[in-house]
């Protein structure tokens, strides 16, 4: 690991005050001390966010909508009842309990990905700069990687949290160097170029202060849940996960929201899942053609196959585990 110069402001304007110019921003550190100790990242400055106060670490009710601070940790998240069930789900569901005790909702976004080729750097790498991705080559190990819009990177992106983040709508509230703005969940994704590591739109100099939920309440019809699939129970990244909101009236489902993490370099809406289920009444054998929906556009490399299957099982999963819900 280089040595670098640690810097802890006590606000979010600070911090992104003192950010770019190589700069690295730390929250948790989860994911950053992973690349520092791999000399994937060689930064002069790391600002971490462990001084930003309560408000960076809370989760309070903003209106009718929910507030997370963008430092609060899995674990409280997991343990909030003013959370919808899908995203309790998949924050108690992530990594270990250690993990969850550390690991922060920013972070979890943020994250690099978990892509072998990536975090050595005796790999090349076209996210560290190089012109081809090695996981496309014949013989690569491809077991993690995407099934979904795989050219020209096929990294999977690893957030837990992104999926149900998708389906509850959320607005993530960033401060930059030219002061604070929002951003639409489904507006922060970039999709991979050369010798860019981020998978979001995020400027170096930006910090994400909060995230706010759109509400999603079971007394208005709303049903919500998590699935994900991994290779073992616990200190791991989904393969596949899936998170769905659905509103149902007169026994149909009359609005459907259908999120898919670890299947592409970023979070991926399934249109054609929702489109699937929206008018139907939820049963087995719609849940099942929603899953098939959400594959029709796949493009699974060769030791990538298997995953179409996972995602059948994990869109089924979800539907029926929300559709069960009060």
């Amino acid at each position: 690991m280089k040595a670098f110069e640690l810097l802890r402001p006590t606000n979010v304007e600070a911090a992104a005050g003192v950010l770019g110019d190589g700069a690295l921003l730390k929250a948790g550190g989860v994911d950053v001390l992973d690349r520092l100790k791999e000399r994937v990242d060689e930064p002069d400055r790391v600002v971490s966010l462990v001084d930003l106060g309560a408000d960076h670490t809370s989760v309070a009710r903003d209106g009718d909508a929910i507030r997370i601070g963008a430092g609060a940790t899995l674990a409280t998240m997991a343990a909030s009842d003013l959370l919808p069930a899908s995203l309790r789900e998949a924050a108690e569901q992530a990594a270990s309990r250690q993990i969850r005790n550390l690991a922060t909702l920013g972070g979890n976004l943020c994250q690099h990905t978990r892509c072998g080729y990536y975090r050595l750097k005796s790999f090349p790498c076209l996210k560290r700069g190089d012109d081809t991705c090695p996981v496309l080559a014949d013989g690569a190990v491809q077991e993690t990687a995407g099934i979904f819009g795989n050219r020209p990177c096929a990294c999977a992106h690893p957030s837990s949290l992104a999926p149900a983040l998708g389906t509850a709508e959320a607005v993530l509230h960033v401060v930059g160097a030219d002061g604070s703005r929002e951003i639409a969940f489904a507006d922060l994704w970039a999709q991979p170029v050369k010798g860019r590591a981020s998978d979001t739109v995020l400027a170096p100099t930006d910090v994400i202060s909060h995230v706010v939920l759109a509400p999603r309440d079971a007394a208005a019809g709303w049903r919500v849940a998590h699935e994900e699939i991994r290779q073992k129970a616990a200190f791991d990244w989904p393969l596949v996960s899936c998170a769905v909101a659905l509103r149902a009236a007169q026994g149909k489902v009359a609005q459907a929201s259908v999120w898919l993490g670890a299947v592409a370099p970023t979070p991926v809406r399934s249109t054609a899942a929702e489109a699937a289920l929206t008018g139907k009444p939820l049963d087995e054998a719609v849940a099942a053609k929603a899953g098939e929906a959400a594959v029709g556009e796949a493009t699974p490399l060769d030791g990538t196959r298997y995953k179409v299957q996972l995602v059948k099982v994990a869109v089924r999963r979800a539907l029926e585990k929300a559709w069960g819900r009060a």
